[in-house]
């Protein structure tokens, strides 16, 4: 699902005149919706990059060209209709008297007390619009100063509701505790099983110590809401969308030593990821972090070996980086395309020689029949999001299913932040790399009572990639 924030505005209509330049390298391209906030488009593409989707908006003149119109059914996705079909302004009649999401939203403002929608305020916070509540004054994270997180905040001054599309669809949709399409406090009825864990991480360094560390109920050598599983438990229900199969087994990891001193936070333009060293100045991580559409190179800042608990073993700058030539963002089927998703970074020294790094293992036959008796057992380390800067990780986790596209579903831990995080077998004496994480995924069995599994792409892919960049 892509996550899309929910604008709120004053619809305003262009002339054929201002209409967009012809551009559309926004990632949400050529998907119906329009996506550029000057013509009502949810403001998930930055103006002007959006320009087949918002056509018809731009020029304001809606019709009923889409080879769908007419059918009784409404299938523009800014009307959030029963399909998204049709291209934004394409389906008018069938859309005719159905608002717009931002006049929906405009509608659920207007419900409030004067004084709760005074107190709510604007939008004008940089973190408006990603569907997180970040005003503390209603329950968000602090990252925003009161009154200036308007739009997602409104869910939970009205006390919770259930005005997302993806309402009452069987699975959490609100950020951090869902997949994240919802504004915090617009799924409630999905998300009540797993609510307690709102606002909750487990970024203490003391975290998973098996002592509840927070004040008030514990030590107090954790902040508050940081220090979860020991305070709160292990167990998770199944509704958990995030890195769960029923009880979160993580750890943090000691990284004063082989294999985990040679893992570490990978920072990019925007948001990090997980690399392990394999060769002295040669990092392996996963193909998404350093591209969005699978053409453009987006270059990674520096690499910081072994960060957890405020230490470091070693910092480097990044100077180069390649992606599988076949990546392509888009999901495939189980087995039909998913093994590309791998990258090397290349740093400006050998931190490899001073910390030291991995081996890649091949996934071999012996590999594949272990997994298919039963599953291979394997350790697993990343920069969960819900961690913080420590090190978490796994030990002897499932790899469940191999397929042939060289993916392999598992059953570690894993989330947001762990992508490209390595998945390590013993061979001999030495810990060595057989994949790296990709993306959550859907389950392997239809009959599984968790709503997501996880998918790493494994060594058969990158394995001669990275032989020939280690040389």
């Amino acid at each position: 699902m892509r996550i899309l924030p929910l604008v709120f505005m004053t619809l305003s209509l262009f002339t054929a005149s201002q209409a967009l330049a012809q551009d559309d390298t926004c990632e949400y391209a050529h998907d119906n919706e329009c996506d550029d906030e000057r013509f009502g488009g949810t403001g998930a593409c930055v103006p002007g990059t959006d320009t087949f989707d918002c056509a018809v908006l731009a020029n304001a003149k809606t019709n009923d060209s889409c080879d769908w119109a007419n059918d009784g059914e409404c299938d523009e996705p800014r009307h959030d209709g029963e399909s998204t079909a049709c291209r934004d302004g394409t389906d008018t009649t069938d859309c005719a008297g159905r608002p717009t999401r931002a006049e929906a939203l405009q509608a659920l403002f207007d419900l409030l007390p004067a004084n709760v929608r005074t107190k709510l305020g604007t939008d004008t916070c940089e973190y408006a619009n990603d569907l997180e509540c970040d005003d503390a004054a209603f329950g968000g994270t602090g990252f925003c100063d009161t009154g200036t997180d308007a739009t997602d905040c409104r869910g939970f001054a009205a006390g919770g509701d259930d005005t997302c599309r993806y309402d009452q669809d069987n699975e959490c949709d609100e950020p951090n505790i869902g997949t994240g399409t919802c504004a915090d406090g617009t799924d409630t009825a999905d998300c009540d099983a797993v609510a307690y864990l709102r606002g909750r991480d487990d970024s203490c360094n003391f975290a998973f110590n098996q002592q509840c560390d927070e004040p008030g109920t514990g030590t107090g050598q954790c902040d508050v809401n940081t220090d979860t599983a020991d305070c709160m438990g292990r167990g998770r229900p199944a509704e958990a969308l995030e890195h769960y199969f029923g009880r979160d087994d993580r750890y943090l990891v000691n990284t004063s030593g082989l294999p985990f001193r040679a893992v570490g936070l990978l920072t990019l333009p925007e948001g990090t990821c997980t690399a392990s060293l394999v060769g002295p100045r040669t990092l392996l991580t996963a193909a998404h972090c350093v591209t969005v559409d699978g053409a453009t190179l987006d270059m990674p800042l520096y690499f910081q070996a072994g960060l957890s608990r405020g230490e470091q073993a070693g910092k480097a700058l990044v100077v180069d980086a390649m992606f599988s030539p076949d990546y392509t963002p888009e999901t495939m089927e189980p087995g039909q395309g998913n093994g590309n998703d791998w990258a090397i970074v290349t740093l400006d020294r050998d931190l490899g020689n001073v910390v030291g790094f991995l081996n890649v293992h091949t996934l071999n036959n012996t590999d594949i029949t272990e997994i298919g008796n039963g599953g291979l057992l394997v350790d697993q380390a990343g920069y969960s999001q819900d961690t913080g800067t420590n090190l978490s990780g796994n030990r002897g986790c499932r790899v469940t299913v191999a397929y042939e596209d060289n993916s392999i579903l598992h059953e570690c831990d894993t989330t947001f932040g762990d992508s490209g995080s390595p998945f390590l077998i013993r061979v001999g004496d030495e810990w060595q790399i057989i994949a790296v994480e990709s993306q959550m995924y859907d389950t392997e069995s239809k009959n599984s009572p968790f709503p997501s599994g996880s998918l790493a792409v494994d060594s058969r892919a990158f394995a001669d990639a990275v032989a020939r960049a280690v040389q």
